[in-house]
């Protein structure tokens, strides 16, 4: 579920977020505070851009501690972090990506520095694009643009990722899937450690998270009509498994400005060690949002 590190969160300037939970009694229900939602693992104060990071399903914000170090001073990430991993790993997951996004919303409304870009990847697509529509609606500082990285338009994504028996977890009366398939499903794609698979203890830990992150896609719903007023650039990979092409570049249907893309060699986890072409895109993206046009 990535590499841990230190990391800060975003205040009047930037504190101490209590570095990565090891022990608790049980896992707790409740509202988490703000600053819990958010790392930077790079503090830049005199950054001009704020990039903020949504992970993807049964992912953790130290995953992205090497793209955060790989950014140029000019740009500043926040990462955030879902709840029951890594320093909330005793917290209980979220039911719905409805969930996630109030919570983040709550978090992100009063502590941006500046306006952000969002970068969602996979899962975090869709909750970028959640907490955008909330920010947008709430006239507080609303992201200037999307990229929504590996990630099928909202209106139109087929859920292969959750095909399989996790919506059953939800309370439908089927038997629950076994851990080693909802594991195996997440693993496939990428972005999960193979250590969590050899350590059965640790394995206990994240699974909660990883089931309530596949029942959130399972059950997320949105109407075609639903927008973002910023532009939307999309990240795809062409040799992707779970987002088809047409499915990636349907996104411009959820957007009132411009969308384009940019489709890329590999898979999943196209930006795996951070290749020059993917930094390069992405950073020129959070400078200067695109005024290009549908490519697909």
């Amino acid at each position: 579920m990535g590499t841990t590190g230190e990391g800060h969160c975003p205040g009047e300037g930037h504190c101490p977020d209590g570095g990565t939970a090891t022990t608790a009694p049980a896992r707790v229900l409740g509202t988490a505070a703000p600053t819990t939602w958010i790392r930077c693992f790079h503090p830049k104060p005199a950054a001009r851009y704020t990039l903020v990071c949504f992970p993807h399903a049964g992912g953790s914000a130290s995953y992205y501690f090497d793209l955060s170090a790989a950014l140029d001073p000019d740009i500043e990430m926040l990462v955030v972090q879902y709840p029951g991993r890594e320093n909330r790993l005793f917290e209980e997951p979220a039911g719905s990506v409805a969930a996630l996004a109030d919570g983040i919303h709550e978090a992100l409304r009063t502590r941006l520095p500046r306006r952000p870009a969002f970068f969602g990847h996979s899962m975090g697509g869709l909750i970028g694009f959640e907490v955008a529509r909330r920010l947008e609606s709430a006239g507080g500082t609303a992201p200037h643009l999307l990229v929504a990285s590996a990630s099928s338009a909202p209106s139109v994504r087929t859920d292969r990722l959750t095909s399989g028996g996790s919506a059953s977890d939800a309370g439908s009366g089927a038997e629950p899937e076994p851990d080693e398939a909802v594991l195996a499903r997440i693993m496939g794609l990428g972005g999960t450690s193979d250590g969590v698979r050899q350590d059965p203890e640790l394995l206990q830990l994240v699974l909660p998270a990883i089931r309530g992150d596949l029942r959130a896609l399972a059950e997320y719903r949105v109407d075609a009509g639903a927008v973002v007023g910023c532009p939307v650039t999309v990240f795809v990979a062409d040799g992707d498994p779970d987002v088809p092409l047409a499915e990636a570049g349907a996104w411009g249907a959820h957007t009132t400005a411009d969308a384009d893309v940019h489709v890329f060699e590999g898979d999943h986890f196209y930006f795996s060690g951070n290749p020059p072409k993917f930094l390069e895109l992405l950073q020129d993206a959070v400078r200067h949002s695109h005024s290009g046009t549908q490519l697909i």
